[in-house]
């Protein structure tokens, strides 16, 4: 009976327990992420916060940052905290700009792309720069990156400006404010985490097994693209990177690398839709259908240092039509 008492009062205690951290602020909904071995929060609510009761550019949505994952890719937390201490961003800058951050808004701060370098101490980054610094250095990024440049439109910001529909406009308030307390911050930060999912894969079995490429085999013979081969590499390279899922948040979006400026579709037209065997004088900055293939293709392989084929050894890919007789 002692036994059972105390396993009573153990229970009791945890219930009163969890109760008093959902009081303060849904600590518990933050317990349910992996811890970080920094001791910083898993995941925190990056809000527009400004001087001002309703600063210019508060309606954006706010950011949840996954500090969990970040921590994991970044060896020195001075990358992101580049004056060395671990304050939130915009202690230091703001929706309009405060001395503390050399008047540098937050909106330049997280998407700045053109950073000189300091001649002394950290070069900060910004969120888009760091990005776009992984796209272009690693191997399974730099061959679609190296030739496409994602637009920048509204399904592009909502996949960082995106939070649960729990929040209330008090909390964003407070936030906007500075004051919404931590606990209620973090639980906002875990919801959002917990409820992302990660988009399912097209089948590569969907892809055409090879595709002839025979508009120009009046010079050349035909070329016998190894489609299925190339999307199933690709898909192979990046399933397990958290960047690429974040932004790759559509199937379709993989073969907007080749089929650049046609709507998302799993069924694009094919490059000759758009791309003529000559110029067309029509759109003379358009490459023709011989250069685009090349620039494609050629421009994928040097983005991942694909050694082959050389880009003067024509018959790798189309063997030379054979002569007439005449």
């Amino acid at each position: 009976m002692r036994n059972g008492t105390s396993l009573l009062l153990l229970a009791a205690i945890a219930l009163a327990g969890a109760a008093c951290l959902t009081a303060m602020g849904g600590t518990a909904k933050a317990a349910a992420l992996e811890p970080t071995d920094s001791g910083a929060p898993s995941a925190i609510v990056m809000f527009p916060v400004g001087e001002k009761p309703n600063p210019k550019g508060a309606a954006m949505k706010p950011v949840v940052f996954n500090h969990l994952i970040h921590e994991k890719k970044i060896d020195n937390c001075e990358t992101c905290h580049h004056t060395g201490d671990p304050v939130s961003c915009s202690t230091c800058h703001t929706v309009e700009g405060k001395a503390e951050g050399n008047y540098i808004t937050l909106d330049r701060a997280m998407h700045a792309t053109n950073i000189a370098k300091r001649a002394k101490g950290n070069t900060p980054v910004s969120c888009v720069s760091c990005h776009e610094q992984q796209t272009k250095e690693r191997r399974e990024c730099a061959g679609c990156h190296a030739i496409v440049t994602p637009k920048r439109d509204e399904a592009w910001c909502a996949t960082c400006h995106n939070i649960t529909p729990s929040m209330t406009p008090e909390q964003m308030q407070k936030g906007i404010n500075g004051t919404l307390l931590p606990g209620d911050n973090e639980a906002l930060a875990a919801e959002t985490v917990l409820a992302q999912k990660t988009v399912e894969p097209v089948s590569p079995m969907l892809a055409p097994y090879k595709v002839v490429i025979d508009a120009l085999a009046d010079k050349y013979e035909p070329s016998n693209f190894t489609h299925r081969r190339h999307l199933t590499s690709l898909m192979e390279r990046i399933k397990d990177d958290k960047l690429a899922q974040a932004f790759h948040n559509k199937p379709e979006i993989l073969c907007a690398t080749c089929h650049h400026r046609s709507p998302l579709s799993l069924t694009p037209p094919k490059c000759g839709s758009c791309h003529t065997k000559e110029i067309d004088k029509a759109n003379p900055g358009r490459p023709n259908l011989m250069a685009a293939y090349h620039l494609q293709c050629m421009g994928c392989h040097k983005g991942m240092d694909v050694a082959r084929p050389r880009d003067t050894d024509c018959t790798t890919c189309h063997k030379a039509a054979p002569k007439s007789a005449d």
